[in-house]
């Protein structure tokens, strides 16, 4: 049975998935540019999804194509290119701030709004990432229905 946690990683890469899906339920991969149905898409994380400090971090979740997140393990280095262009170099850097600041680099602490330190030192409990789950879930129904997208 998957853990709280993983539930709450589940719903949330899903709910990025239909949210930046077309109105067909159709999303392009940030690596290599492919279009694909959402349902036969990853939602693929930047920053590993083993850092909790980023894992449920809007910028750090993009549809993804399962060949670029599976046997390109993230297809990283285009990956990186592409969210550079569609966020910008300053978000960029704020999630690799987290990232460094959770590993305890106290410069890329400085560098980060008191939000975000405040997520990077936060340690969500089970209650928490199931609330997460169900909120996510729930968006992403909704979403579904709007797109027209059956999984």
């Amino acid at each position: 049975m998957p853990s709280a946690r993983e539930k709450a990683l589940t719903a949330f890469q899903k709910y990025r998935r239909y949210l930046l899906a077309d109105g067909n339920g159709f999303a392009t991969c940030i690596s290599c540019g492919k279009v694909g149905h959402v349902s036969k898409m990853d939602g693929g994380h930047y920053e590993s999804r083993k850092n909790k400090a980023t894992e449920l971090e809007a910028d750090n979740v993009w549809p993804q194509c399962k060949y670029c997140n599976g046997p390109l393990s993230g297809n990283h280095v285009a990956y990186r290119n592409n969210l550079i262009s569609r966020i910008g170099v300053e978000r960029l850097q704020r999630l690799e701030d987290m990232v460094m600041a959770s590993k305890g680099s106290e410069e890329a602490m400085e560098r980060l709004p008191r939000m975000d330190r405040l997520s990077v030192t936060t340690k969500k409990k089970d209650k928490d990432y199931l609330e997460l789950a169900k909120r996510y879930d729930k968006i992403a129904k909704e979403l579904a229905k709007e797109k027209l997208i059956h999984a």
